[in-house]
């Protein structure tokens, strides 16, 4: 009982902490578009998915490297055909 009472009081502690401002998810949200748009150029281009990270990852903010295999990742997965269709944007 103890210990889920402590768990409790920590989550509770932590969360403003988290919490981001809405300037700020805009701004971490217009950077991941850029990657994404960034990935989608690259697979056009006939591009490794690895040097397409590795590139990206060279450029991008430490905050946002966590992201780049993710959203690189993301695009590499959908069909060639469907990156003519605005991909950053509808990830936007």
């Amino acid at each position: 009982m103890r210990s889920i009472l402590a768990a409790i009081l920590m989550l509770s502690m932590s969360t403003p902490a988290l919490a981001e401002t809405d300037k700020e998810r805009a701004a971490r949200c217009a950077a991941q578009t850029e990657i994404a748009a960034q990935a989608v150029e690259m697979r056009q281009k006939r591009r490794s998915e690895a040097r397409t990270k590795k590139t990206i990852l060279e450029s991008t903010d430490e905050r946002l490297a966590p992201s780049v295999p993710l959203l690189v990742g993301f695009v590499y997965t959908l069909h060639r055909s469907d990156l003519k269709r605005d991909v950053s944007g509808s990830f936007l």
